[in-house]
């Protein structure tokens, strides 16, 4: 296998989702990712095939996602990512809430560790 594919802003959104579903239940059905992200299953069905290729899930035809280790330790770095521009952004710029979850999301794909970094020792 060549070296690490990176996952595209939309892909890390569909892993974030599957995370926060496998919290309630190892085995998510493709029909609830669909309904999480807003899209039709054909939509989730090509996400999901690609999140298989890179193996941070499983999927059988039919059957339900599950979530392997190299997955749901991907999903928790794009969580912890989300979380510290998330903070950041309310406690150092004054950003409501609301406003800093919808930044936090769009900065998360795009921000570098040092960055990332420097922003984790101010909050």
């Amino acid at each position: 296998m060549a070296g690490k594919k990176e996952l595209s802003s939309s892909l890390e959104d569909y892993l974030k989702a599957i995370y926060f579903l496998h919290k309630g239940d190892s085995s998510i059905r493709l029909v609830d990712i669909a309904d999480q992200m807003s899209v039709s299953k054909p939509s989730a069905f090509g996400a999901i095939s690609q999140l298989a290729e890179q193996e941070l899930v499983v999927h059988e035809k039919f059957g339900p996602v599950r979530m392997t280790d190299k997955g749901i330790e991907a999903a928790k770095l794009i969580v912890c990512k989300h979380e510290i521009i998330k903070r950041f952004l309310m406690s150092i710029l004054d950003i409501g809430e609301k406003q800093a979850g919808s930044e936090a999301c769009a900065i998360e794909h795009t921000i570098c560790d040092d960055t990332l970094a420097k922003m984790a020792e101010h909050i």
